[in-house]
């Protein structure tokens, strides 16, 4: 959302199909996500709005197909300089229950190839998490490396250190 077009849309869908217990023969679980973003650039503010959903199956007895999460929320993203700029969201979602959740997070651009950012999220029960990161763009726009780790106050302190490889088509 930092380059300089009119729009950006984009829709994610991931399937995992992992084994509920080390012991299972095979996969018997499947999850799913679906996230869609759609936004409109006005001068130097982005407007976001984005729907994200998720769920499971399992092939147990128990098995049919649960939501395990659903947010709606709206952003949007600021620049405050060239290679600054600050992105907001604020939303509904619902795992357990029904909860607000606000999203405030620091992007900096200091190359064409490559983003870090810091974030805070929280709701009403106040901090959830901060997570830091990156995106390399080894092939611009289409194949980039990511780095992050997010650090749960109440929980394990830095967690879910990640390192992944993102490949974007353009359809």
């Amino acid at each position: 959302m930092l380059s300089d077009g009119c729009n950006y849309d984009s829709s994610r869908l991931k399937l995992e199909t992992p084994r509920a217990k080390p012991v299972d023969p095979g996969p018997s679980l499947v999850k799913a996500e679906y996230s869609a973003l759609s936004s409109m650039r006005f001068s130097s503010l982005v407007g976001t709005f984005k729907f994200d959903w998720s769920g499971l199956r399992q092939s147990d007895a128990n098995g049919g197909l649960r939501t395990a999460r659903t947010a709606l929320s709206v952003g949007g993203l600021v620049r405050l300089v060239e290679s600054l700029s600050l992105q907001t969201s604020f939303g509904l979602e619902h795992t357990a229950g029904p909860r607000t959740r606000t999203i405030i997070s620091s992007v900096w651009q200091p190359t064409k190839a490559g983003v870090l950012f810091a974030e805070w999220a929280g709701s009403e029960a106040g901090t959830e998490a901060r997570r830091v990161g990156g995106r390399w763009w080894l092939v611009p726009r289409t194949l980039a490396i990511d780095l992050g780790a997010r650090y749960v106050p109440d929980g394990p302190g830095w967690s879910d250190q990640r390192v992944g490889v993102s490949l974007n088509f353009g359809l």
